[in-house]
């Protein structure tokens, strides 16, 4: 257990140097989906492998969500190993289950945003639509002469392009921003699941001699006895 904890501890260290080490790449396009002054995780803390540490919240108040949020992973990973009575391969399920939880969660809310943003994009495109067949029926009841017309015309024309490309802009911005955080996700469940397999590794192991040595039967008084009175018997 003690090893265990080394090696988290070392893990740990490392992870905290390379968040703290990250920055940035060059400059992006303007993306119209999320807001230029919108911060947020790489991956969502509500999709994180983490214990429930809800009793200790008040002792970790000044501890950085960041850094809160690494130690409940360990914690987790570290829980999963506390005690060596389950078979691995229980463990594994155990860990497994949590994953496929979180994925079909993340899942669903990407389903769900992608609905919505969906019908406010039929909306609002209904709703401009209506508005230039509405802008068309008012011009028509007057008499326009035919650059009027064809003006007009125009002018409708030009600004249902610059609607259905500004459309087009939106929905690869979604689009993009859904790829980004799904690759963050995969990312994050990768690394965890690294980690888990080293400890899982350790832990087989540890099971392993555990079982072996249970199997081995004790030795009686009696047969101590008798082999000292062998080794006696030699000397003689």
């Amino acid at each position: 257990m003690k090893r265990i904890l080394l090696v988290l501890a070392a893990i740990l260290s490392v992870t905290q140097t390379l968040i703290s080490c990250s920055s940035p790449g060059g400059d992006k396009a303007s993306n119209q989906y999320r807001s230029a002054d919108e911060s947020r995780p790489l991956v969502d803390p509500k999709y994180s492998l983490a214990a429930d540490r809800k009793a200790m919240q008040d002792m970790r108040a000044e501890i950085p969500e960041d850094k809160r949020q690494i130690n409940d992973e360990m914690a987790y990973i570290l829980q999963l190993f506390s005690e060596t009575k389950k078979a691995p391969s229980e463990i594994r399920n155990q860990f497994d289950t949590a994953v496929r939880k979180k994925r079909t969660q993340f899942d669903k809310d990407i389903k769900r945003e992608r609905e919505s943003f969906t019908d406010s994009e039929r909306k609002k495109r209904e709703s401009f639509l209506k508005e230039q067949k509405q802008t068309r029926d008012q011009f028509n009841k007057s008499k326009q002469d035919r650059d009027q017309k064809n003006e007009f015309y125009r002018d409708q024309d030009q600004k249902r392009s610059e609607y259905f490309a500004d459309e087009r802009d939106r929905r690869n911005d979604f689009e993009s921003d859904v790829r980004e955080r799904r690759k963050s996700f995969e990312d994050y469940m990768r690394e965890k699941n690294n980690e888990f397999n080293q400890e899982h590794r350790a832990y087989s192991k540890r099971f392993e001699e555990m079982k072996k040595a249970a199997k081995q039967p004790p030795t009686s008084n009696n047969d101590a006895v008798y082999d000292l009175d062998q080794e006696l018997l030699k000397a003689k």
